[in-house]
């Protein structure tokens, strides 16, 4: 799924965990963990549909933060 940054960047949503976007092929997005530092990448294809994961995460899934991120849009 997705939701919005504070900035009014898409945001991929995956596990609870957070993903901004990095760059894109043709066929492919490639998507970054939020959390600086952290090695976890998400690859998805022109349709935004998960193809795979890449790296370990060095963090818990940001629940809280996620929660409050829905909210925040639902309020909008």
């Amino acid at each position: 799924s997705f939701i919005n940054s504070n900035k009014g960047k898409s945001l991929l949503v995956a596990d609870d965990y957070t993903f901004k976007w990095n760059k894109a092929t043709t066929t492919t997005k490639y998507w970054i963990c939020t959390i600086k530092d952290c090695a976890a990448k998400v690859h998805t294809d022109s349709n935004n549909g998960l193809m795979k994961t890449v790296g370990n995460r060095r963090h818990l899934p940001g629940k809280e933060k996620l929660d409050v991120r829905e909210a925040r849009e639902k309020m909008a």
